[in-house]
């Protein structure tokens, strides 16, 4: 144990002295956190930024936790497809998958609390460096750990919460699961003191969309607050992201700029990628061989269900099929590219929106640009699928359909008459459908489908859902059987966390996987 709390210190140190010339020899890792760092302002920015660049080391966790068991995905032609990938995706999930691991999720987590623990050492030592700065950035952390910790509450449920960092061998290493509960009301306290310390914006284009600002801690909270069921605090926290990005909304015809170049006016919280930088992960999970990635695509589209959700989000006399229409949203070259057999696809469709670099028309991005593709955390348009969801659960359903009506008019799709949407499960089968036209892919839509499926007499959503037009060729029946048990939507600890950890101990709905 003590050997592996000198390698998470190890670690820790590297990454913190990323700008430093070189490694400093000390005896004692304390020595190092509190007598050689935490010296200055531009040390404590140094670290703030690797506090952005662990999200990085994440990534792949959060999309494959928070998206990739919702119906949309097919699995890719590529070696980058594994088993690990298609439990996700039958809704039968081991405990020796590697996939569950949250290693990374919690190495921020320990290099988060380090930050808010030491980084107000500097203030005594760098009479440059200013509190109202360093507030600044203990916002910007605070909102950082909510958020990695509101991916480990939806994925998990149950989950240890560690809020001091490890400094000393002396320190208890193992860590029993905190409540579900727990975990949300320690995820609130992180926000409250982020919206009252987060900076409004940045005037540096890539530190306004990329970094922590207030508008990003109220859309993180309201997210939050539907998880919770709170649906007036949603309402409440949603009011302030209306004024500034109601007026942003860009024209059907800019749609695709949401995602290429990215940081478009509608961007609250955006993972940056710069050429100096580390690669963005998003192109190569949807690209085939012939687009420069050399494992082939992870993930497809699952075409029948893609198809499902345009027919069931446009009227059916509009759109026929979808790929002929004028619409913008659902040309082809915009969300899909759809597949075809002799170029190796299979049977699904490519996911364009991250490829391309012209909408509308087959054009790939140069090599050169694909490592740019940001991963966006929050944009203005699922805030307005936020408020359709919390107006309905306050039985407000003409307010709710405006809220999908405006995301409709910027994307030139023909707008929903005044009760077309219906009302209780009615309603709440098209908001998915909506979601999933506008979102599909960006990481969350799984966690949609449980917070909605977890309210009372809701369930049938998420089972319905699931189990039509399983990808993995499963039958009805089958994927059904799955996932009945609610506790099965939610995931197992991975069996090696549980090996090191005597006090975490495994779901009863997993101890014999």
């Amino acid at each position: 144990m003590k050997s592996r709390f000198t390698y998470i210190i190890v670690v820790q140190i590297f990454f913190l002295l990323i700008s430093c010339n070189k490694l400093l020899e000390v005896d004692k890792p304390d020595n190092l956190i509190h007598d050689e760092f935490w010296q200055n302002r531009d040390q404590v920015h140094t670290s703030l930024m690797g506090l952005y660049t662990s999200l990085h080391n994440s990534l792949n966790s959060f999309h494959v936790w928070g998206d990739i068991r919702s119906s949309f995905y097919e699995p890719g032609p590529g070696n980058a497809f594994t088993s690990s990938y298609g439990q996700f995706m039958s809704h039968d999930i081991y405990t020796t998958n590697g996939l569950l691991s949250w290693s990374n999720v919690y190495r921020s987590v320990g290099w988060i609390n380090t930050f808010i623990k030491n980084a107000p050492l500097a203030l005594s030592k760098d009479p440059t460096f200013k509190e109202a700065e360093l507030n600044q950035m203990l916002g910007e952390a605070h909102a950082l750990r909510a958020l990695n910790y509101f991916y480990l509450v939806r994925a998990f449920r149950e989950v240890p919460l560690i809020k001091e960092p490890y400094e000393s061998d002396t320190q208890q290493m193992n860590t029993a699961a905190s409540s579900e509960e727990e975990v949300l009301n320690f995820i609130e306290e992180d926000l409250d003191y982020a919206l009252k310390n987060a900076p409004e914006t940045f005037d540096n284009v890539l530190y306004k969309y990329g970094r922590i600002t207030k508008n990003a801690v109220r859309a993180l909270w309201a997210d939050v607050k539907l998880w919770r069921n709170q649906y007036q605090q949603v309402l409440d926290l949603c009011e302030p992201l209306d004024m500034q990005y109601a007026s942003g909304l860009v024209s059907s015809l800019d749609w695709y700029s949401i995602f290429t170049p990215g940081n478009s006016s509608e961007t609250i919280f955006e993972l940056q990628y710069t050429q100096t930088g580390l690669s963005s992960p998003v192109y190569n999970w949807f690209a085939h061989f012939s687009t420069g990635s050399s494992d082939g695509a992870r993930y497809l589209a699952n075409s029948r269900n893609a198809r499902l959700a345009f027919e069931e989000t446009l009227y059916p006399s509009t759109l026929p099929e979808y790929e002929s229409s004028d619409t913008i949203r659902y040309k082809e070259y915009s969300t899909f590219r759809k597949s075809d057999v002799s170029n190796g696809y299979g049977g699904g469709w490519e996911v364009y929106k991250f490829l391309g670099q012209q909408a509308y028309e087959l054009s790939y991005k140069p090599s050169n640009n694909r490592r740019l593709t940001g991963y966006i955390f929050y944009r203005y348009r699922e805030i307005l699928f936020m408020k359709a969801e919390a107006l309905a659960m306050l039985s407000r359903y003409e307010e709710a359909e405006d809220m999908i009506n405006q995301v409709r008019q910027h994307c030139d799709v023909p707008l929903l008459t005044t009760g077309e949407a219906g009302e209780g499960m009615e309603f709440f089968e098209r908001l998915l459908f909506e979601r999933e036209a506008e979102l599909c892919f960006e990481g969350k839509e799984w966690f949609a489908l449980v917070r909605m499926a977890r309210r009372e007499g809701m369930q049938e959503l998420l089972l319905e859902k699931m189990a039509t037009n399983n990808s993995m060729g499963y039958s009805y029946q089958v994927i059904r059987a799955r996932l009945l048990n609610p506790e099965s939507w939610f995931l197992p600890y991975h069996r090696t966390e549980i090996e090191n950890n005597p006090l975490l101990h495994q779901k009863e709905f997993y101890k014999n996987k």
